[in-house]
């Protein structure tokens, strides 16, 4: 019978350190500047039409409210457009003035008029309205956003480009 001695083998050492090397990290972070560098002014620019296409958005809402609290009132309810300071305010069913500021970058080319009056039964006072909203999105582009009032108090909303 044989004994046999049960020693553990001796482990052998890896030659291949795990990991990257300086030359791998260098390629990584060149090729993310290069990502960034073209990548970069195309997300600025969606930011600065978003930040347009959400304040006519956030107008258009203030616009339905104001129509909504002068029907569910049973009186007159006014949005007062400040085309010069960049904000307009209403006041809701609680009597609490709602007041908002444009972002930065986006400003009133007009507004038509510049109080908008929706009566008891939901109609705009004044038969029509229009409020213009624009912001530059580079050198080249601007998107403006066109909110229309009709008679009964609909609000519709367009868009187009146009050089600042």
């Amino acid at each position: 019978m044989t004994i046999r001695n049960h020693e553990p083998r001796a482990q052998t050492r890896r030659t291949v350190d795990a990991g990257f090397s300086v030359v791998e990290l260098l390629v990584v972070l060149a090729i993310m500047g290069i990502f960034i560098t073209f990548a970069g002014p195309a997300f600025t620019e969606s930011y600065r039409a978003y930040k347009v296409r959400s304040a006519s958005q956030e107008l258009s809402v203030a616009l339905r409210a104001v129509r909504q609290v002068a029907v569910s009132t049973r009186s007159a309810s006014n949005l007062l457009v400040n085309t010069s300071g960049g904000s307009y305010s209403w006041t809701d069913a609680k009597g609490k003035t709602r007041s908002w500021v444009l972002p930065n970058g986006v400003s009133f080319i007009s507004a038509n008029p510049s109080t908008i009056t929706f009566v008891t039964n939901g109609t705009v006072s004044t038969g029509s309205a229009s409020i213009i909203l624009q912001g530059t999105v580079n050198g080249s582009r601007a998107d403006r956003w066109t909110l229309n009032l009709n008679t009964v108090g609909q609000v519709t909303s367009s868009f187009s480009m146009v050089t600042p």
